[in-house]
């Protein structure tokens, strides 16, 4: 996998550098929430590229379990985002796989 600070994850890069950082809970409460607002802040083409990297992610750490695919996601594409739970994990992958229906 491409290491942090190449070009193949630039959308999430902005994610976790933006949204998933050190002061997540006080920006946004939750990373659900900061997905969100990272979200309203994307235009359509950056909500679709976002998704479509979360899926390429998803399907290339598939073997993992949230933890290890969120430390590898803050390696990959930075940030400082550690779910509590494996829930947190995924609703969090819910709302950035379903980012390319937004209109």
């Amino acid at each position: 996998m491409t290491r942090k600070g190449t070009a193949r994850w630039p959308h999430l890069e902005a994610l976790c550098e933006g949204y998933l950082h050190q002061d997540l809970a006080p920006a946004h409460g939750s990373a659900a929430t900061a997905v969100r607002a990272y979200l309203a802040d994307a235009d359509r083409a950056g909500a679709v590229a976002v998704s479509s990297e979360w899926r390429t992610f998803l399907n290339l750490t598939s073997t993992l379990d949230p933890v290890a695919r969120a430390s590898l996601l803050r390696e990959l594409a930075g940030g400082a985002w550690a779910p509590a739970t494996p829930e947190e994990f995924e609703a969090v992958s819910t709302l950035l796989l379903d980012a390319w229906r937004r209109g």
